[in-house]
């Protein structure tokens, strides 16, 4: 019986399966980051939604919005935390229940203590990126009906960029 001389792989066919696996790898590597990023920009746009069907609701309730600044809200009124979406979408309308139910999920990661004459506790939104969402509710805007604008800073977390920005304007 006769023995061959290739029993086995040579070199260059172990190193292109290893090349195949690592293109292959580097393939998925960037689909999962695509994935992610477009996971975050969805939670944003979805917890930007649930904000703004509670501004909805504290107005039909209480034909008012709700508070809009730190200092509304009893926290010092610094640049940090100037229109941060803190509990005044989540606070009590006068005359009737939370727009928003807060038990559990994320938002008791987002307590930050309590703040107010009536002690509300006080949360800290963030989008799906970490980013604080901003709320600004413009005094003198081109558009009159605009009441309150709700925006994320978006995946480079910078709101100077406004090409990746994620926002909600509510309108009367």
């Amino acid at each position: 019986m006769s023995r061959s001389r290739y029993d086995g792989f040579t070199l260059i066919e172990l190193m292109t399966v290893v090349a195949i696996i690592f293109i292959l790898a580097g393939m998925i590597i960037v689909v999962a980051g695509g994935i992610r990023r477009r996971v975050r920009v969805e939670r944003t746009n979805v917890i930007l939604d649930m904000l703004a069907t509670a501004c909805e609701r504290y107005w039909t309730i209480d034909h008012d919005y709700p508070l809009t600044t730190a200092g509304d809200v009893g926290l010092p009124d610094t640049l940090e935390n100037r229109n941060i979406a803190y509990v005044y979408l989540l606070s009590k309308p006068r005359r009737a229940q939370p727009p928003l139910s807060v038990e559990g999920g994320w938002f008791e990661k987002a307590r930050v203590g309590t703040a107010g004459p009536d002690g509300r506790t006080l949360y800290r939104v963030v989008d799906g990126f970490g980013n604080v969402i901003r709320v600004e509710r413009p005094v003198q805007h081109a558009d009159a009906n605009v009441h309150i604008r709700l925006i994320s800073a978006g995946p480079d977390g910078d709101l100077g960029t406004t090409e990746d920005n994620l926002e909600r304007t509510i309108r009367r």
